[in-house]
């Protein structure tokens, strides 16, 4: 059977039809498929940021003794969270949540994140004193440290606040929220005279160098790595 080029235009027709029919129930799918990928997130108190931020330069040290800038953060995922090796509660919570949440992950040393503790003390946690507090969790965490400006520079890109202790400056977003310790809370063994007030959440860094999504307290180590797995396959 010959078709009239009416015929053909009628085929022609019908195929861009299908085309843009598929290309828009694929739309719709995947917009779908985001939406609910948001929402999940939304229940385990991870949010995807709308445009994530580059990081600009910074230099620290971590419990080595090694620099550790921005660039350090290119060609993986980081999750960082910023507390301090006198703390008696949260940080201690958060790092062992962390820690589960690091063994749970089905993947290959070399494609795990880093994970990363900033301390908010820099008076008191040496690179010894990091070293010795971080060996309680895993030997593959880093700890950085460094001067209070170069500390408060990632702070404050990270919308880390902190108040308290012998530094009482906030830095972050005036939206940061702290996690307050109470008065009398004490570290058995500790000579620590005083506590840091800072805020609890994770921040996660892409392999771009880019503070691309927030993780809010609190943290469990299951709802980390569900959160951690809908966010790198975003």
């Amino acid at each position: 059977m010959k078709l009239t080029r009416r015929g053909k235009s009628a085929v022609i027709a019908f195929v861009l039809f299908d085309l843009a029919l598929a290309v828009i129930l694929l739309d719709l799918f995947q917009l779908s498929a985001s939406r609910e990928a948001e929402l999940e997130l939304r229940e385990l108190g991870a949010t995807i940021y709308p445009e994530p931020r580059p990081l600009s330069d910074f230099e620290l040290r971590d419990q080595f003794g090694n620099s550790f800038t921005a660039n350090d953060f290119l060609g993986g995922w980081s999750l960082v969270f910023f507390g301090f090796t006198s703390c008696p509660d949260i940080c201690p919570l958060t790092m062992a949540e962390l820690k589960q949440f690091y063994r749970a992950l089905e993947v290959s040393e070399t494609d795990k994140p880093r994970i990363i503790l900033v301390t908010v003390d820099p008076a008191r946690d040496t690179p010894e004193a990091m070293a010795n507090y971080l060996d309680n969790y895993n030997e593959n965490f880093i700890g950085l440290s460094g001067d209070v400006d170069s500390i408060s520079n990632l702070a404050t890109q990270l919308y880390v606040a902190q108040s308290g202790g012998p530094y009482d400056e906030a830095a972050g977003a005036e939206t940061a929220e702290l996690h307050n310790h109470t008065e009398d809370s004490s570290t058995p063994g500790s000579t620590s005279d005083y506590l840091i007030n800072h805020s609890a959440h994770i921040s996660v860094i892409s392999p771009q160098g880019e503070n691309f999504a927030v993780m809010r307290p609190p943290h469990r180590d299951q709802d980390i790595l569900k959160a951690f797995q809908l966010i790198t396959k975003h």
